[in-house]
């Protein structure tokens, strides 16, 4: 059984799309296999339960199993995140926002790899509310900056806040209870902590990155990567507070200077004066950063234009099919 998990909140608009997403990535490459559909709502107060009962009710067919997890308060995405993590019921899964969707590529190809690796770090698009694909290339450097951190880079990434990951796939076997007890001491960074955690615990963890796009990551004004999100105050202050748990059992005297100057910058980074902002790019995470990118500086230009030049409209005209189905069987619906 495969598991496609969604988290929802107050995403009534768009997450058909997130949906629609899956039923394309099951009718076109799914054929003989099981799935499981995981949706969890964390006390929406527009019509996103309804929008998503509305559409497991005329798509039953496609899952063996369904599992609703709706909240009737807001509890934050952590405690929603592990909550659909316990119930996979697969050995392959991936977890998909309310409000992007899946990219039109074979995501099964990818999850395939996790019978040599353990994590598979993917690549991502980022797309506006009007389906507008963002096709700077420069946008996309920390993606494909995944592919030089092993080893022990990747880690020390991962401890001083690493921003990328989020669309990674591992194995189930990595989900364990001192993972779940650790993105649950949070509200916000589900995916930052569960990776923070794996890569603590797992010192010789086999990591791959593929550069091609595994979801299309909607930007919009409720996005935590938008600094006038309402969030995003919240989340920079858990991003501290990683760095912080980092430093509790750090003994090394140059690691915890680093952690202390990257809980720092976590601070300025929701700062309302756009020039404090900039401050951030002087965290010891963007001099990693650095050091990979003059390192490695053709390959990662030559990787972020076959990322964008070779995927960016196959997404385009991916998110328009969808957005004309949609629209179509509401004219339906009528």
């Amino acid at each position: 059984m495969f598991t496609f998990v969604v988290t929802c909140y107050n995403q009534a608009d768009v997450v058909r799309y997130a949906l629609e997403s899956i039923r394309y990535q099951i009718e076109q490459y799914g054929e003989g296999q099981s799935f499981q559909l995981i949706v969890t709502d964390d006390g929406s107060t527009d019509k996103s339960v309804g929008v998503i009962d509305q559409w497991i009710a005329g798509n039953k067919g496609l899952f063996a199993k369904t599992d609703r997890l709706f909240r009737k308060e807001n509890a934050g995405i952590c405690r929603n995140y592990v909550d659909a993590l316990k119930r996979v019921a697969g050995e392959r899964f991936l977890v998909l926002n309310g409000d992007d969707l899946l990219a039109p590529f074979n995501v099964f190809e990818i999850t395939d790899l996790l019978d040599k690796y353990d994590m598979v770090c993917t690549a991502f698009i980022k797309f506006t509310g009007k389906g507008d694909m963002i096709r700077s290339y420069g946008t996309y450097l920390e993606v494909v900056l995944q592919n030089y951190m092993k080893g022990k880079v990747l880690r020390r990434a991962v401890r001083l806040g690493c921003p990328v990951m989020g669309t990674a796939v591992y194995r189930k076997e990595l989900l364990t209870k001192e993972v779940f007890d650790f993105i649950l001491q949070y509200r916000t960074v589900n995916d930052r902590a569960c990776f923070q955690k794996i890569v603590d615990d797992h010192e010789g963890i086999r990591v791959c990155y593929v550069n091609r796009p595994f979801i299309m990551y909607r930007i919009s004004e409720h996005s935590i990567s938008n600094f006038n999100s309402p969030t995003r105050k919240l989340h920079n202050q858990e991003v501290g507070m990683l760095c912080g748990a980092e430093m509790e059992g750090e003994k090394q005297g140059f690691m915890r200077t680093m952690l202390k100057l990257q809980e720092k910058s976590a601070a300025v980074r929701s700062h309302g004066n756009y020039f404090v902002r900039l401050f951030r790019f002087f965290s010891p995470y963007y001099f990693i950063m650095l050091w990979l990118t003059v390192r490695h500086y053709p390959q990662i230009r030559k990787m972020e234009r076959q990322l964008i030049d070779t995927y960016w409209l196959d997404c385009r005209e991916h998110y328009r099919r969808i957005r004309v189905r949609i629209h179509k069987e509401a004219r339906m619906r009528r």
